[in-house]
């Protein structure tokens, strides 16, 4: 796609976007979308989500073998295939604005993993850090840069980001020796998590001025993990068992988004560009923003809907929400969609 219909495509979908931005101190309601699962499957969950409301998942068949999907308004549930041969297991994590898709498959009888691009229709094996045999592609940005991990002949897991220019480039790790890059912005910072010199582990933000960062933790906070970052550099994740907020400052300051209510623990996944942040909550999928605090989307969306949503995995920055929850006693991956107010 010429680079003006892609800023025009980018444009509208921003435009549109205006429309459904919620009115500060109004508890958002949603409409919801059952995205389905494959012939004879019963599980799905979407994993990633463009400003166009087109997600990104995994779908299983009868068989228990899962593929990869691409999903629209238009075209419904899309298999994106994997790795020949087609029983090989793939997954699909992230998709940008062009409904470029990333994940991984299966490609030999060891269940090994290689990192993958789907892009107009055809797949495309991104590889591994060089003698490695292990990739995952995470999240792609709208120009084209992938994030994820790769193992290489002279290093462990490593976290990654591939380029058209520069090929696969290793990000480095904490003194623990892997990392994992899981969200990329328009701005090549790339999060994750990463393993420190005492175990542990730690959120992450790597930027190409100042290499990979350990960010900070709250108090007593353990197995952190940097999960999702917007294009203001707002860093959405989990500390201890806490959901978190990472600001944009010198200091990366640090803030509990809290629990639901009646819950122990919690953990975000995504933040969109205009500050919402969704993720779990004792296996209930939540929202969070400034002015609402965080709120159990179970009690957000139509209360006959017979749905129980556990996992909010994205958000974009209309305000449509993805994840998995459960239908009829199966888990399948859902759209939310912000009702007029």
């Amino acid at each position: 796609m010429a680079t003006s219909q892609r800023s025009a495509k980018w444009a509208s979908a921003l435009t549109i976007s205006v429309l459904f931005i919620a009115v500060p101190g109004v508890a958002q309601r949603y409409n919801i979308t059952d995205l389905g699962t494959f012939a004879g499957g019963a599980v799905s969950q979407g994993n990633g989500l463009n400003s166009l409301g087109q997600v990104a998942g995994y779908a299983r068949y009868a068989n228990y073998n899962a593929h990869g999907f691409f999903w629209s308004q238009k075209v419904g549930l899309h298999n994106l295939g994997a790795i020949p041969p087609q029983t090989n297991f793939s997954a699909a994590q992230g998709i940008n604005s062009f409904g470029d898709v990333v994940g991984y498959s299966d490609y030999d009888e060891l269940e090994d993993t290689h990192a993958l691009l789907w892009t107009g229709g055809v797949l495309h094996d991104l590889g591994t850090l060089p003698g490695g045999r292990l990739s995952q592609a995470n999240a792609i940005n709208d120009i084209g840069e992938v994030a994820g991990f790769s193992d290489g002949k002279n290093s462990g897991v490593h976290a990654v980001i591939w380029s058209k220019q520069g090929g696969v480039q290793d990000l480095g790790t904490l003194a623990g020796g892997y990392s994992d890059g899981i969200a990329i912005n328009l701005q090549e910072d790339v999060v994750g998590y990463s393993i420190a010199g005492n175990g542990e582990s730690y959120g992450f933000l790597w930027t190409a001025a100042t290499g990979l960062v350990q960010l900070p933790a709250l108090p007593g906070g353990y197995n952190g993990s940097a999960n999702g970052i917007n294009n203001l550099g707002q860093i959405a994740g989990g500390s201890g068992s806490c959901a978190v907020l990472w600001q944009n400052d010198k200091d990366h300051t640090i803030q509990s988004l809290g629990v639901l209510p009646g819950q122990s623990w919690s953990s975000a996944f995504a933040i969109n560009d205009v500050g919402q942040v969704v993720g779990w909550s004792g296996f209930r999928a939540f929202v969070w923003s400034r002015s609402g605090g965080m709120q159990d989307l179970n009690s957000l969306i139509p209360g006959n809907s017979g749905w129980t949503l556990s996992s909010a995995n994205a958000i974009n920055v209309v305000g449509q929400i993805t994840g998995q929850g459960t239908i009829n006693g199966e888990q399948h991956a859902f759209l939310l969609t912000p009702a007029p107010q």
